[in-house]
């Protein structure tokens, strides 16, 4: 950049904190902050992996991974705003890892404190048979 180019920062601080998933009992999430190619990341690392968790023994029933989340980027505009892109993995009764949920939200475009909640989608099998072969 020349010294006539005005440029911003964004900073995101926070956490993947939990999920609630029917049917699932231990998972781990893979994330990814995606953006646009004016977008230059300053600290903090673009993609990750948690720890495996087990769903709690309340009520609530809720995986729990407490994961934090620390990216600074610098843009000139902001066409192609910073992404947290997620996806949900557990085990199969074969221990082979299965998609369970992904989604994806926008970071905050103001400063302040958020709760972000994601609806996680998951892919249906294309047929019965196929259903059959991936069943956990």
């Amino acid at each position: 950049m020349d010294a006539g180019t005005s440029s911003f920062t964004v900073m995101a601080t926070g956490q993947i904190e939990c999920a609630e998933i029917p049917d699932c009992e231990n998972a781990y999430l893979k994330f990814q902050i995606v953006a646009g190619e004016d977008w230059q990341l300053l600290d903090g690392l673009e993609e990750g992996i948690t720890q495996a968790a087990r769903v709690s023994q309340g009520i609530d029933k809720l995986l729990v991974w407490n994961f934090p989340i620390d990216v600074t980027f610098k843009a000139t505009n902001a066409f192609g705003w910073p992404q947290l892109v997620v996806s949900v993995y557990g085990l199969d009764g074969f221990g082979r890892d299965v998609i369970k949920g992904y989604g994806s939200t926008h970071l905050p475009i103001c400063s302040g404190r958020f709760n972000l909640k994601l609806n996680l989608f998951k892919p249906q099998s294309s047929s019965m048979f196929q259903g059959f072969i991936v069943w956990s």
